[in-house]
């Protein structure tokens, strides 16, 4: 496995999946400076979810398991704190934590997982692809727009974080995916929740149909919620 070293690692009340995007604020002092060193030099930090500690104010400690965040794109707001666009890369687990002040540093093993599917979970990778599809479709009607394509992962690695990020769980759960060793078991521990979420949108859906068509909701922009 190939291994990072001194990586900076911002510990976080959010998970982060590997092919996800995440916008971050920075306005703390310690990480303004984190991010001009990553900016100037690989381009990349960690992020993992907060174990211990302050998110604000430090220091946290994270949990072993986390991702890598790829920067896209950097915005500077006049009070010289950041937006940040980034992408989830590939995950890591923590050797060990070099600093915690001014900000976590640590050495890192990047985790590989292997994209082939054995043939007896063909089904169970199909079906899930299938439930995403549903339940991205239901969501974009319930906002109104029906007319985008929702893309969806043909790996099945890449289709079980994309299910993982769709999903509305606890962050306990979410880590738990993270964390899964394989597209299989992350399979195993979504599946029921994602075929949950597709029966909230379903409701959700047929309820907007319902009210356009008697005519109640063509002048509401908010989109619904299943909350």
């Amino acid at each position: 496995m190939r291994m990072c070293e001194d990586l900076p690692i911002m510990p976080l009340n959010a998970v982060l999946f590997p092919g996800a995007p995440s916008t971050l604020y920075l306005h703390e002092q310690r990480y303004k400076e984190m991010l001009d060193e990553v900016v100037d030099g690989q381009g990349y930090f960690g992020v993992a979810l907060l174990k211990a500690g302050k998110e604000v104010g430090g220091p946290g400690i994270p949990h072993d398991v986390g991702t890598i965040a790829q920067i896209a794109e950097v915005t500077r707001l006049p009070d010289g704190s950041a937006m940040v666009l980034a992408r989830g890369g590939p995950r890591f687990r923590i050797d060990a934590i070099l600093s915690t002040i001014p900000v976590v540093r640590a050495d890192v093993r990047l985790l590989e997982e292997r994209n082939d599917v054995p043939p007896g979970e063909m089904p169970l990778v199909e079906t899930a692809r299938n439930e995403l599809r549903m339940l991205m479709e239901l969501v974009l009607r319930t906002m109104g727009a029906d007319d985008a394509a929702p893309e969806v992962p043909e790996d099945p690695v890449g289709l079980s974080y994309a299910i993982a990020a769709n999903l509305q769980t606890t962050l306990a759960v979410q880590q738990r995916l993270l964390e899964s060793d394989s597209f299989a078991d992350r399979l195993d521990i979504a599946m029921p929740i994602l075929r949950q979420e597709v029966g909230h949108y379903r409701v959700l859906a047929a309820a907007r149909s319902k009210l356009e068509a008697l005519g109640f909701a063509e002048d509401d922009e908010r989109p619904f919620s299943r909350n």
